[in-house]
């Protein structure tokens, strides 16, 4: 297909082209987004289950897409995380080429701590994703497309798939230095679509040209080779992770072994590696559904013969991960203390040196284990954080008094005299908030030597000591005069 009979239309996008289902034929939304829709009208966050690593809804959910991808269909990402496809259906074969309609709820994942994970509204709404595509267009020369589409694409040659062809559109365009707005790739489909599907494939090289080759005839499912060919790994390579231990493979489900090799496939690592590393972590005990994700400083940065008396000593996959598998005689400790992996994690974090027996007496002085860290982080003994609390003064405001050389008799003299607030009276310094709590508040101030804990020691984010500048006071946070974050 020349580039003349791509431009030969006056209308590239279709405008009058029908949707694929009419509007009125569509079915009700998926449970997961009328949800997701009715908590966004009402103000609302929705919690989500699996966190940043598990499967999010998304445009493959929506059954009018799915009755397509069935039919051998690709469609394209939506919103912001499609910038860069999104020229795509101007230049594509209008007979490959369909579109229903966009009822895609925008969100995006947020965590508020811990493990809890969040869908709020997208910061970008539609209009200005609409916006912003329109004005690539018309500096393009293109009329502006029409709003409201989610596209669907599907290759014009048998051997070669859409998400296949995304990736040597992707090779063609950094290697003919096409750039990385949308409009490369919309010059890269055009040099590769005005091609017969033989040029194509001699364009494709390296790791993925070889493994799409290596895939070529295979009777496989499309989505299935893609990933694997993105990877640059061939049919040897599953075939061998998929095997199993008891024969010399990984012991993998194909899903396993896609999410493991999404790790140790990083850098250069060829198909051998990948199986080698794969197969000797798998031996030394990780199980096949192992946290990968959370484990890849321990696959990349150690060797199984480190990690596996971690194993043998009873820790799971995802507390080796917590631990990064760094000192285990630590790890142990802090378990037979009966911390929790996360609970002891963080409180090394803040304080490298504190022992099981100091965490302790936090809980016994009635400090609240949300706020044990904290105290431990800005060096304080539990004791301390006691008088602290009870005086109303959090560990951030604790360091501020501390600097100044005063303490709680301090504190407790001036709430005595009717001041106002929990800060010294006269301070001033610059500050920082990195969150809506109290102890949120970072200040200027210098801690004295030998305090332990992290903040003693961490380097500060805003300028401190800038003369006049006073902290917001939230010395009568929760009532109705007081100054909420």
């Amino acid at each position: 297909m020349s580039e003349e009979e791509l431009d030969a239309s006056g209308d590239p996008w279709g405008r009058d082209d029908p949707p694929a289902v009419a509007e009125a034929d569509l079915e009700p939304l998926p449970p997961v987004f009328a949800e997701i829709v009715e908590a966004f009208e009402v103000g609302d966050s929705i919690s989500v289950p699996g966190g940043p690593d598990g499967p999010r809804p998304g445009v493959d959910d929506l059954p009018e897409v799915a009755a397509l991808v069935a039919a051998g269909w690709h469609p394209l990402p939506a919103g912001m995380a499609g910038e860069e496809l999104a020229l795509l259906p101007a230049v594509w074969p209008s007979e490959h080429r369909t579109w229903v309609p966009d009822r895609l709820p925008r969100f995006g994942l947020v965590s508020y701590g811990g493990d809890d994970f969040f869908v709020e509204p997208a910061r970008e709404s539609a209009e200005h994703e609409h916006w912003q595509l329109a004005r690539t267009a018309r500096s393009l020369g293109l009329p502006v497309p029409p709003r409201g589409r989610l596209w669907l694409l599907r290759s014009p040659w048998p051997d070669l798939r859409v998400g296949s062809l995304v990736l040597l559109l992707r090779q063609v365009r950094d290697e003919d230095e096409l750039g990385w707005e949308p409009s490369g790739m919309m010059e890269a489909a055009r040099r590769v679509l005005s091609g017969t599907e033989e040029q194509a494939w001699s364009r494709w090289t390296r790791r993925e040209g070889d493994a799409a080759r290596a895939w070529r005839g295979r009777n496989a499912p499309g989505a299935e080779v893609d990933r694997w060919i993105a990877l640059g790994l061939g049919p040897e390579v599953v075939d061998r992770l998929t095997a199993p231990l008891n024969e010399g493979g990984a012991g993998l489900s194909a899903d396993e072994a896609h999410t493991w090799c999404g790790v140790t496939c990083t850098g250069f690592a060829t198909g051998t590696d990948v199986v080698r590393r794969t197969i000797a972590w798998r031996r030394i005990g990780l199980p096949a559904d192992a946290p990968v994700g959370r484990l890849m400083s321990v696959l990349l940065e150690r060797q199984p013969e480190e990690v596996q008396p971690w194993i043998e000593s009873g820790f799971t996959a995802e507390e080796i991960a917590v631990w990064e598998a760094a000192d285990l005689p630590r790890a142990a400790r802090w378990r037979e203390a009966g911390f929790g992996v996360r609970e002891a994690r963080e409180l090394v974090d803040a304080d490298p040196t504190v022992t099981p027996g100091e965490a302790r007496a936090f809980d016994a002085a009635g400090i609240e284990p949300s706020r044990r860290a904290r105290w431990v982080a800005a060096g304080f003994a539990a004791a301390e954080a006691r008088e602290w609390t009870d005086l109303d003064v959090v560990s951030s405001e604790a360091r501020v008094w501390r600097s100044l050389g005063k303490g709680p008799g301090d504190a407790r003299a001036q709430q005595a005299a009717g001041a106002r607030g929990h800060l010294p009276l006269g301070f001033a310094s610059g500050w920082a908030a990195f969150g809506p709590d109290r102890d949120d508040m970072g200040f200027g101030v210098t801690d004295p030597p030998g305090t332990r804990g992290s903040l003693a020691n961490e380097q500060p984010l805003v300028e401190w000591g800038v003369p006049g500048v006073v902290p917001p006071d939230f010395g009568d946070l929760g009532t109705e005069e007081g100054i909420a974050p």
